[in-house]
């Protein structure tokens, strides 16, 4: 259980903070928050293992958490300058910065500042609310930023006439744009990219992605082509392998061989270099690999997600697919992030929606693959459920046998 305590001056936020609690109960979004009043003047979030603090506005001297300026008098700071105070002061966020069409909302990340940006701002109490209420449920504070936007914007839109329902954010439409190169008004606004704009990348199958193994070896991928997995990845992550590039040839070789769908983790270099099918890569990588040359070269992308604001990046490059984890707890990499869950899968995937296809990823077996499915995902990437099966041929065809999707049943008017 976490608490979330509030000071007596943000006591009107109470009616917004309670119909979010209830949602994510109802969503089964993370551990049960309770509420209590902080007798400082700051907003104090505990969890077990730590805690903090945010205040809004706050006059004078530094303090201990999070800063959020949220109230803005013309004439109003820009954009640039503001992107360079956040990327210098760690618990600096910048919410709802106006700018002349619309606003932004800026948070620290690792040394740098990163941004979402939309049209209208929502209403601003629902905004710090959804704040407070996502940080208390050990939302990441990108994710935190991004769905208080998002509920800012919903809340406004179904409380026009004054009445309407308090829900959790699920439609595209409400959420944010991330602020990246490839954003339509970054330039305009002032907001400096690191990465490169590109054209989108080409289309994967989805038809194919349902099991999508994930090995460590040439050998693997060969095997499980000649059993007839339709989509494979080669992660090496050893860049030293001495064998490396042979193998990546070898299922470059095999995947054309078999008409397969064969991906390489991380080693874009070398799969532009020898024409592989596509690349997968994280997050990190987007500010260092050449997006423009494996999109030229014609290679598909897969890009790793980790949560709604990594999602909203990942969409503004247009990859041939999103990866959604880790769902579970999984031993084979170590992760930056949480397990993320079946219920946060299935608003991620919804969030999503047909724009791109979707792969869940991370401690997947077969006693949790139906659920997985059940959310709709296009595909379900496992590792150690195949390599390390006794019978790696039965446990494919156990997934296989599982991963399907039967079209509904034509009506009589439809069959005539």
């Amino acid at each position: 259980m976490s608490s979330l305590c509030l000071p007596d001056s943000l006591t009107p936020l109470l009616m917004h903070v309670e119909p979010l609690l209830a949602a994510a109960d109802k969503y089964q979004l993370g551990e049960q928050v309770s509420v209590d009043w902080s007798e400082s003047e700051t907003v104090d979030i505990q969890f077990e293992e730590r805690q903090f603090s945010l205040v809004f506005n706050p006059d004078g001297a530094d303090i201990t958490g999070y800063k959020v300026l949220d109230q803005w008098i013309a004439p109003y700071p820009s954009v640039s300058e503001m992107q360079q105070q956040v990327a210098q002061k760690p618990n600096l966020i910048v919410s709802g910065l106006p700018t002349e069409k619309g606003c932004i909302d800026i948070w620290h990340h690792n040394g740098e500042a990163r941004a979402v940006y939309c049209h209208h701002a929502g209403a601003s109490e629902p905004q710090r609310a959804m704040l407070m209420v996502a940080l208390a449920l050990d939302f990441p504070l990108e994710d935190a930023v991004t769905l208080a936007r998002a509920h800012a914007r919903g809340y406004m839109e179904s409380h026009m006439d004054g009445y309407g329902e308090t829900g959790w954010p699920m439609s595209r439409e409400l959420f944010p744009r991330a602020l990246t190169a490839n954003h339509p008004e970054a330039e305009d606004l002032g907001w400096t990219c690191k990465e490169a704009a590109v054209e989108p990348f080409a289309a994967t199958d989805p038809a194919k992605l349902a099991l999508y193994p994930v090995v460590d070896s040439a050998e693997w991928v060969e095997c499980l082509l000649d059993l007839g997995v339709a989509t494979t990845q080669l992660r090496i992550k050893d860049e030293n392998e001495s064998t490396l590039e042979a193998q990546i040839k070898q299922v470059i070789a095999a995947g054309k061989a078999h008409q397969a769908q064969v991906y390489l983790n991380d080693h874009w270099q070398l799969a532009v270099e020898h024409k592989a099918y596509g690349v997968h890569l994280g997050q990190e990588d987007l500010d260092t690999a050449d997006l423009v040359a494996i999109q030229q070269a014609g290679l598909r992308l897969g890009l790793s997600t980790h949560g709604y604001y990594e999602i909203l990046r990942a969409a503004e490059f247009s990859p041939s697919y999103i990866a959604l984890g880790h769902i579970f707890p999984t031993t084979t990499k170590e992760m930056p992030s949480k397990p993320q869950g079946v219920n946060r899968l299935a608003l991620y995937h919804k969030l999503i929606g047909e724009a791109f296809p979707t792969v869940a990823i991370g401690g997947i077996d077969l006693s949790r693959a139906e659920k997985v499915w059940r959310t709709g995902v296009n595909g379900i990437a496992v590792v150690r459920a195949v390599t390390q099966a006794e019978d790696p041929k039965a446990a494919l065809d156990d997934f296989n046998q599982l991963l399907v999707r039967h079209e509904p049943a034509k009506d009589a008017t439809d069959a005539e």
